[in-house]
């Protein structure tokens, strides 16, 4: 029963293990889709009065913003960039 559940464990491990450079691309690819992409969106979106001009105007200036937060987070959850920062202090 232990090497039934332990070799479950690390097939699912060995499975996570092949799909993260994967899944970290397509986060990446997404993040730029937004950054590159936005404009045109909330354009498009305000040409078809589904926005008003001003709400576009507000979006347009928000791009970075949101583009800022999603490397952020990506970095953090992700990459586990602070996870990695606390191990270095505790390790010091």
């Amino acid at each position: 029963m232990h090497r039934l559940q332990t070799d479950s464990v690390q097939s699912v491990q060995q499975s996570i293990d092949d799909w993260r450079t994967t899944l970290t691309a397509m986060r990446w690819t997404v993040i730029a889709v937004i950054a590159f992409g936005w404009n045109h969106l909330v354009a498009w979106l305000a040409d078809a009065k589904i926005l008003s001009q001003a709400k576009a105007t507000r979006l347009t200036g928000l791009r970075w913003r949101a583009v800022t937060w999603l490397v952020l987070l990506e970095l953090v959850l992700g990459q586990g960039v602070l996870v990695n920062a606390i191990g270095l202090m505790v390790r010091a």
